[in-house]
């Protein structure tokens, strides 16, 4: 899932997937809520030379996305995506 997320389209831009996933947020003691975005985008990635914060993506695994016409940013975990590109994933 996290290779096809990655993968960019020939004009250089990320290519979009449908993504359905629960959340869960730990320290807040909340989640559970079923979230889809239709059109959705990986945003930064193993390319990402941010250096005004360090969210350490890899170690906690987790990655941000953002619907393909928004500009919120949302933190998933791959582990929590139930559905991506119309395809169930497995638990």
């Amino acid at each position: 899932m996290l290779k096809t997320a990655e993968m960019r389209g020939a004009d250089g831009q990320r290519i979009p997937f449908s993504i359905t996933f629960v959340t869960c947020d730990l320290k807040k003691n909340e989640g559970g809520n079923k979230i889809h975005l239709s059109e959705a985008v990986l945003v930064g990635g193993s390319s990402s030379k941010s250096r005004s914060k360090n969210p350490n993506h890899y170690e906690n695994y987790t990655r941000n996305i953002r619907a393909l016409n928004g500009d919120r940013l949302i933190k998933i975990h791959p582990l929590l995506v139930t559905q991506f590109s119309g395809l169930k994933t497995c638990q």
